[in-house]
């Protein structure tokens, strides 16, 4: 009987119509939470911190079960506790040092790839090289110049923008021919 039961589970989530349900649902999630950009990147800021409280207390378990790599369990079971502890606190420094290393990345990635582009100026697909890197450029210069300001909005904006993009491809996935036979 469970296995009757789990194939007609599998059957429903294969559906287009669940998956086409959940798409909507995620597009509705996703805008909505495009209006609330800080409080989802706070929120995720502390889950994140949970996140490494529990893998801190993880890593104290297995330097009490492995004798053979129990310091560095341990240094990695401080170092969680330390960061999940302020990120859980502290979640607005914590959202603001997270954008500026996302700042600093899109900026680094963005100097990087113009020199990359340029390099290569002679090979195909180089003027799409140099346009990447000068976006890149662009936002990590945006976000920069903007900081500590930019990290009230930064994160959340990129998490749900990710969602409505997730959720159209769903959505688009669930609607083509191929799921529907």
């Amino acid at each position: 009987m469970s296995v009757e039961l789990n194939k007609k589970a599998m059957t429903l989530m294969g559906s287009p119509w669940v998956a086409g349900g959940l798409a909507v649902l995620e597009l509705a999630l996703g805008f909505l939470l495009l209006g609330f950009p800080f409080l989802l990147g706070t929120s995720a800021v502390w889950v994140g911190g949970f996140v490494l409280v529990v893998l801190g207390i993880m890593r104290a378990a297995q330097g009490f079960i492995y004798a053979y790599n129990r310091w560095w369990n341990f240094l990695a079971c401080v170092l969680f506790l330390i960061l999940g502890a302020l990120m859980i606190a502290l979640p607005v420094l914590s959202l603001q040092v997270f954008t500026l290393v996302i700042g600093c990345a899109l900026l680094s990635f963005g100097i990087l790839r113009l020199l990359f582009a340029i390099s290569l100026r002679r090979e195909s697909g180089s003027g799409w090289r140099f346009f990447n890197g000068l976006v890149s450029l662009i936002l990590g210069g945006m976000v920069l110049w903007q900081w500590p300001t930019s990290s009230l909005w930064l994160i959340g904006t990129l998490i749900a923008i990710e969602m409505i993009f997730s959720g159209w491809t769903l959505l688009f996935l669930a609607l083509t021919p191929a799921r529907r036979s």
